[in-house]
């Protein structure tokens, strides 16, 4: 076992026309006078050829055409955030979205030291990155990553003898999903609703202070769902051909959000594609969307019912500079 600062590592309209009607027209005026008087009215309103607008410039129509391209781009990268936000986030109907809130303590099992190493540290380094404070020397392991052949045999007995582990205050549905599910990362998060700001009495396993996830008003909640763990399981033998940097980008992005099993990726150039079946080449790190993703989810306020828009918001922001 090697400790290292805030973690261990194990093994490692336009306007309407205003038409006024006719009023002061004479009676007994003929249709001829009439008709006289509408055409020097017409003939008075056209400009003179000296007071025509001239025809634009070159630069004129350059400059218009740059703008309407960027308000385009623009338009266009705010579709594609929403979209790619929508599709990876789980987003509950009556709680706020589930985050970290609590300093991360990440162990990393099944893997040469060096290796392990590596995974440990670049796990941690996304998640300051993104806002999310790492735990101090030798604190509790809140992020268990574990490398293995036997991805089902170790869940049976981490089920079996650990229990605690898992935390079945929504039922044991999601555990017996991932033991018998075939994915090669599998992922637990264990949360719980505490009021905002979180209260300083919360700590890891402890779930006699949680409370049930409420609206506060039409604007708020009263509680927010906060993780304060996480078990991720890689299967070794689905991911031994995969390079261990985008492998450990792919866990990291998984560990630090809760992300939809089968996300829907729009266009967006995200790590989550390193499972794709396509001929596409596979993404060997996290790219600037998933990072923008990361920072904005901790950078925006988890106790507003319009999180979910205030991240599109803050990342549209971030992307765009």
């Amino acid at each position: 076992m090697v400790q290292k600062r805030g973690a261990h590592a194990e093994g490692p309209s336009r306007p309407r026309i205003d038409c006024h009607c006719v009023r002061g027209l004479l009676w007994y005026a003929t249709a001829v006078t009439v008709l006289s008087i509408l055409s020097a009215a017409a003939t008075a309103e056209l400009p003179r050829p000296s007071e025509q607008r001239p025809p634009a410039k070159s630069g004129d129509v350059t400059l218009d055409s740059v703008t309407v391209e960027a308000r385009r781009q623009r338009e266009l990268l705010e579709r594609q955030v929403s979209t790619f936000v929508s599709g990876i986030v789980i987003t509950p109907k009556y709680e706020s979205l589930w985050r970290w809130q609590l300093p991360i303590c990440p162990l990393v099992a099944g893997l040469p030291f060096e290796e392990g190493k590596f995974v440990f540290q670049r796990v941690s380094q996304v998640a300051s990155e993104a806002g999310i404070p790492l735990g101090a020397p030798n604190c509790r392991p809140n992020l268990l990553i574990v490398m293995t052949r036997e991805p089902e045999a170790l869940l049976e007995d981490w089920w079996d003898q650990q229990p605690r582990l898992f935390n079945t205050d929504r039922g044991v549905a999601g555990i017996k999903r991932i033991i018998r599910g075939a994915a090669p990362v599998r992922v637990f998060y264990n949360a719980c609703s505490v009021p905002p700001p979180m209260r300083k009495t919360f700590a890891i396993g402890v779930l006699a202070n949680c409370d049930k996830g409420k609206l506060g008003s039409r604007l708020s909640w009263t509680t927010v769902r906060v993780i304060y763990s996480v078990v991720i399981v890689v299967d070794k033998r689905q991911t031994e051909n995969l390079e261990l940097g985008p492998l450990t980008d792919y866990v990291a992005m998984l560990s630090l959000a809760q992300i939809r099993r089968d996300p829907d990726l729009g266009a967006a150039p995200t790590i989550l594609r390193l499972f794709d079946q396509s001929d596409a080449p596979a993404p060997q790190a996290l790219s600037t969307w998933d990072q923008a993703f990361l920072k904005s989810l901790y950078d925006t306020d988890a106790s507003k019912v319009a999180h979910l828009s205030q991240i599109k918001h803050r990342m549209n922001q971030v992307l765009a500079r």
